[in-house]
């Protein structure tokens, strides 16, 4: 019984055997069925058809060449283009007391009339409404640089915001817009000659981009110095020791984008003013000083009367910039200290202007003013920063209780590289007034948000 077992396994064992062979065979036999023919080799060409076959290659190529170079002649001026710009959409709502509120005065009352309330939306002479809550285009800044060579540069930007008419919403969407001469002195020490608008180069917040700040307005001071950030002249900008010496001239009209006549007649006075800073930046601090001295102008449009009166100011400007904790970020406290006479324009406070105190028009009364501002910013990662604000101002030192102080507090998310999120709220106490009127007091609460996108 174990013989016929034996055997009965070895005789299975070789039948499985012979049949996997069989099918082995067959299929090594069907792969070399479907396995192409090499194609037999083609005869040599004769010369004369090689030769001319190289000729047709050679014009084609010649043809593809000669595009490509009237292809790069027509794209080469972009090797020279640099375009940059954002916008910034913004939602803005406002509340006041009694004394702040924009109702105050209307229908010829001295408060608020009866039975308006300090946030009651009414209407104005003008055809518009006294509602300060709206969403609104902010800035829509797109700026274009070309340098056609390493000595000449073309700067033109706009914004479709008017600004420097006669009236809201007109004049003109220019802003830096100049043509500028580059002088390489060294490989160090480098010189930019520029003229057309530009910013005023008075303490860095003013020329620092408003799209690196994460805080949307300027401080109170420069809006009322500078407002509309932008002058009409000449300037001269070197830098050298690696770029950490900065020193910046500039003689202008005197009459910024924010003023009412900017479009109309960029100067009101012969007489220029003359704008100068000096920095140095060590690399977590750095430290400067600006000065501006001109000839500013009164007019009473009334009696057509027309007086020049001399103006100054000073800014001293400090800054540590460091990650002091490098798992949150860089650390920004800079702080800016301004003291000036007859600098305000009178475009917040009309009364803040020198007024023509005699009939002949040869003296104005003067006034002079004090700015401060205190600011701190803290990155948190890549993705947060929080930035506090103390900003004060007084167009009039002399008198006292005499200041508008605002308290800031942003909170900027960076939601990607050039997408960010900035959310402000201010509180202002504002106690300018007239010589010999008493302190205000008007609150104002302001709420803003903005949704910044960069190129």
């Amino acid at each position: 019984m174990k013989f016929k077992s034996s055997f009965r396994s070895t005789a299975q064992r070789s039948a499985r055997s012979l049949l996997f062979l069989a099918v082995l065979f067959a299929a090594i036999r069907n792969a070399a069925a479907q396995e192409p023919v090499p194609p037999s080799p083609s005869p040599l060409l004769p010369p004369s058809e090689v030769e001319e076959r190289m000729r047709a290659l050679e014009t084609k190529l010649a043809a593809i060449q000669e595009k490509d170079e009237k292809r790069s002649k027509l794209l080469e001026w972009l090797e020279h283009l640099r375009i940059s710009g954002y916008l910034q959409p913004q939602l803005i709502w406002q509340s006041f007391n009694d004394a702040a509120s924009p109702n105050v005065g209307a229908g010829n009352s001295p408060g608020l009339p009866g039975g308006i309330g300090p946030n009651s939306t009414i209407a104005r002479p003008d055809g518009t409404t006294t509602n300060p809550d709206f969403f609104r285009l902010r800035r829509a800044r797109l700026k274009t640089e070309v340098m056609p060579s390493e000595y000449a540069k073309f700067v033109f930007e706009i914004d479709p915001n008017l600004a420097g008419g006669t009236a809201v919403g007109t004049g003109t969407i220019a802003k830096n817009t100049e043509a500028v001469a580059i002088i390489p002195w060294s490989k160090d020490v480098r010189t930019e000659i520029g003229m057309g608008i530009f910013k005023i180069p008075f303490g860095n917040e003013l020329l620092q981009s408003d799209a690196d700040r994460p805080f949307i307005e300027r401080g109170w001071a420069e809006q009322n110095f500078t407002p509309g950030e932008f002058d009409t002249g000449v300037r001269a900008y070197t830098t050298a020791l690696e770029k950490k010496l900065t020193v910046q001239a500039a003689v202008v009209n005197g009459v910024t984008e924010g003023e009412r006549n900017f479009t109309i007649v960029p100067d009101l006075n012969r007489g220029k003013d003359v704008v100068g800073r000096v920095n140095l930046n060590i690399g977590p601090a750095d430290a400067g000083v600006s000065g501006v001295v001109g000839e500013g102008a009164v007019v009473d449009s009334a009696a057509l009367r027309f007086q020049q009166y001399r103006r100054w100011g000073v800014n001293f400007e400090a800054a540590v910039h460091h990650p002091f904790v490098k798992s949150l970020g860089t650390t920004k406290l800079s702080s800016e200290l301004v003291l000036a006479h007859n600098l305000d324009r009178g475009v917040r406070y009309a009364f803040a202007l020198p007024t023509i105190t005699t009939n002949d028009g040869g003296n104005v009364g003067s006034h002079d003013e004090r700015a401060l501002f205190v600011r701190l910013e803290q990155d948190f990662s890549k993705w947060f920063t929080l930035g506090l604000r103390y900003d004060m101002y007084t167009p009039d030192s002399a008198q006292k209780n005499n200041a508008r102080d605002t308290y800031s507090t942003v909170f900027v998310v960076h939601f990607t590289k050039g997408l960010q999120l900035m959310l402000e709220y201010d509180h202002a106490i504002d106690n300018v007034h007239r010589p010999g009127a008493s302190a205000p007091s008007r609150h104002i609460e302001s709420f803003s948000s903005v949704l910044q996108v960069r190129i």
